[in-house]
């Protein structure tokens, strides 16, 4: 980490011998720092409601925020980050690895850390990122031991958790303040605190609305078992379509999160013409852009002849042609859930209790690629041969 430059030693005297020769008088004595107390007592608001207008002023109403905004004005308040990190003996951090991740198309780890930042703003923290290997756990955690180490940072955030993740066992023996975006997947019995989104929700929410359009051969595009979120999407695809008897269609498995490997494993289901699906689950938007393509393809309208939905809504998914329903996973809340967790773990007076750690719900937006009736007839053919539910 970088660090200031030290004084040279020459400095001083020569810095007292010029202040000598020209006379310099001591300086005047300065006046008490005004505190965060002064200017909620002065405003007539919380402690923390000064700090988020300091910091996030767009979590407060206009009218409280000029209060306080007068309040720092009259008194003349500054704050002092250098001093509070002295007194406290701690960094003002929190450690988060950005760079690659599983899935190379997915937008959302860009979104979560512009949040998390956001989050912890308001408790005068910030986010130091680093980057390591993905799935490199040894690499990670050499990467822990030197930040903890040297105290640049005060905790981490886990991203990107999978099966035998070797991490958050490591930060736990040695008492650091941590919290996982992401659930201790194959360890059910894990005591340290995890936010995750519910998929298994969010694909039964997709099911529910194909069955309510009339989709009853509804299929399922995903990616080689991963022992984590790809396999509790297709696990839940496939106890919705059980239940609504009748309902579940062929699944079939891509060689990679890629639209092209999506597109080459959906044509062949398209020429079946007793058992092509007329709705596919897919667990990520791009597979949902290849499926998207098999269809247009193979001569039919995707969103009239077969349905196609995708899964974290990404920018992929506002952009396509037709609109790509998808699941959004409700960022902001988890990035506001990891730093209350983790921030609460350190001591710091939130003002509430934290957000609950654990399953976070999604929300399912539905556009044009699966909002009309489910078909009558099942196999696609060209735009226009088939005809739709009135």
């Amino acid at each position: 980490m970088p660090t200031a430059d030290a004084p040279r030693a020459a400095a001083a005297p020569a810095a007292a011998a010029a202040r000598a020769a020209a006379g310099a008088r001591p300086a005047a004595a300065r006046a008490p720092r005004v505190t965060i107390r002064a200017v909620a007592e002065h405003a007539g608001v919380s402690r923390q409601t000064v700090s988020n207008a300091l910091n996030a002023p767009d979590r407060l109403s206009p009218g409280t925020l000029e209060r306080v905004r007068r309040a720092v004005a009259a008194l003349g308040y500054r704050p002092d980050h250098a001093a509070r990190a002295l007194t406290s003996r701690r960094s003002g951090l929190i450690g988060i690895r950005v760079g690659s991740t599983a899935h190379r198309t997915a937008a959302h780890p860009d979104r979560l850390l512009h949040e998390l930042v956001a989050a912890a703003r308001p408790y005068g923290y910030r986010f130091l990122a680093f980057d390591a290997p993905y799935g490199d756990d040894a690499a990670e955690i050499a990467a822990y031991g030197e930040l903890l180490a040297a105290g640049d940072v005060d905790a981490v955030v886990v991203a990107d958790t999978h099966p035998g993740d070797a991490r958050p066992a490591w930060l736990a023996d040695r008492g650091a303040a941590f919290v996982a975006h992401g659930r201790p997947w194959g360890d059910p019995d894990a005591a340290h605190p995890w936010v995750d989104v519910d998929g298994a929700l969010g694909v039964r929410l997709v099911v529910e609305h194909l069955r309510a359009r009339g989709h009853r051969r509804i299929g399922f595009v995903g990616w080689p078992a991963d022992g984590a979120g790809g396999d509790a999407r297709r696990a839940a695809w496939s106890a919705a379509t059980a239940e609504a008897d009748g309902t579940r269609g062929p699944e079939v498995t891509a060689r990679e999160d890629d639209p092209d490997a999506a597109a080459a494993v959906v044509a062949p289901l398209l020429g079946r013409p007793d058992a092509a699906p007329t709705a596919l689950v897919c667990a990520s938007d791009a597979l949902a852009l290849g499926a998207l393509t098999a269809v247009a393809d193979a001569g039919a309208t995707p969103g009239r002849d077969v349905a196609i939905t995708g899964y974290d809504d990404s920018d992929l998914a506002a952009f396509a042609r037709p609109g790509l329903t998808s699941v959004r996973q409700p960022i902001r809340l988890v990035a506001q859930t990891l730093v209350e967790q983790v921030l609460d773990r350190l001591g710091v007076d939130l003002g509430h209790r934290p957000a609950p750690a654990g399953l976070v719900p999604p929300e399912l937006v539905v556009r044009a690629s699966s909002a009309g009736p489910a078909p009558f007839d099942a196999a696609p053919g060209p735009a226009g041969a088939r005809a739709t539910a009135a």
